[in-house]
């Protein structure tokens, strides 16, 4: 009599506990919203990715460890406090927001989307549960647009400032006029010094770039069909972009190996985003020279516009989009 008083009393506590939890589970509100500031950017910009989490006041929030995707850098720089609604101002009772912010950077043409963010809490009464968020699709677009093959001229040398003022007294009339004539005929030289430096600078510069930009769009006529026309596209698109690497950034990178020409653009003063086009371009042309490993057309569509892209991060000023299409 007394075991199935005690298996009775057992019973009823279990059944107790069990409707005590799922009533607190029950309790549980999440929902999860999230936004891209700007949803449309460039090569390399930066993209402010927040993530807004309302949820129970009982709640605690936090996010598990990001999803690396290739071509896109995600980082979390800021984990904002919870914020309590208050109903006396329009709030909802038992309700709280949490909100985090991650910084988006892209290295890739076209729609992009960063990988899976897990959100996760944990109840007061100890329960816990979890949410995967899938973070907006970024569109990033190039810097120039079809059919535009002018070069802009670089951006203009800073002026020297006009001579300081000199302080007037009698015995120096003559010494201060000698000196200001001297100084007026220096700045002249030196001007004209300056401008037929640039003037060669940027003819030497437009040179190249045009020799560059005449080997691609030659490119942009040859048909794929087979094997070899494939080596032949990705091996002189590969020489194309060495060359020029070779002549903008001064050193030897016919000769390097597509791993040594990546730790040499670190040392060279190259931009990150822009490297990193360097660096994927090249890989995928050694695939298809050495490996063999062709893509579809379309692809080599993309990989052209990215070898445009280099040339054109390497100029100064802003652009408008360019896409190549080849016929």
């Amino acid at each position: 009599m007394k075991r199935l008083l005690v298996i009775f009393l057992l019973l009823g506590t279990l059944a107790s506990y069990e409707q005590s939890r799922v009533s607190a589970q029950q309790s549980v509100e999440v929902t999860i919203d999230s936004s891209l500031l700007p949803n449309v950017a460039t090569l390399g910009e930066q993209v402010l990715l927040t993530i807004t989490v309302r949820h129970s006041q009982n709640l605690l929030i936090s996010i598990g460890e990001l999803t690396r995707v290739s071509d896109i850098d995600l980082s979390l720089i800021e984990a904002k406090l919870p914020i309590f609604d208050n109903p006396l101002n329009g709030g909802t009772d038992g309700m709280a927001t949490t909100s985090f912010e991650f910084m988006i950077t892209a290295y890739q043409l076209g729609d992009l989307q960063a990988g899976d963010i897990v959100i996760s809490w944990l109840a007061s009464d100890g329960s816990t549960g979890s949410s995967s968020v899938k973070p907006p699709v970024l569109h990033i677009e190039p810097v120039r647009i079809q059919g535009d093959a002018q070069l802009r001229p670089l951006r203009s040398q800073l002026l020297n400032g006009e001579p300081p003022v000199w302080w007037q007294r009698s015995e120096m009339i003559i010494a201060s006029i000698a000196l200001f004539t001297l100084t007026i005929l220096i700045i002249a030289w030196y001007r004209s010094r300056v401008k037929e430096a640039n003037s060669s600078l940027a003819s030497e510069r437009n040179q190249f770039e045009d020799d560059a930009r005449g080997r691609l769009d030659a490119l942009q006529t040859y048909h794929l069909l087979d094997d070899e026309t494939y080596r032949y596209f990705y091996s002189e698109l590969a020489t194309v972009i060495r060359s020029y690497i070779e002549i903008r950034f001064g050193f030897n990178a016919t000769a390097l190996t597509t791993s040594e020409l990546r730790e040499r653009l670190n040392t060279a003063g190259v931009g990150r985003w822009q490297a990193r086009l360097i660096d994927g371009l090249l890989e995928r042309c050694d695939n298809s020279v050495y490996a063999r490993s062709h893509p579809d057309p379309a692809s080599a569509n993309h990989d052209l516009t990215v070898a445009y892209e280099i040339i054109e991060l390497s100029r100064s000023g802003t652009h408008p989009p360019f896409k190549a299409v080849r016929k």
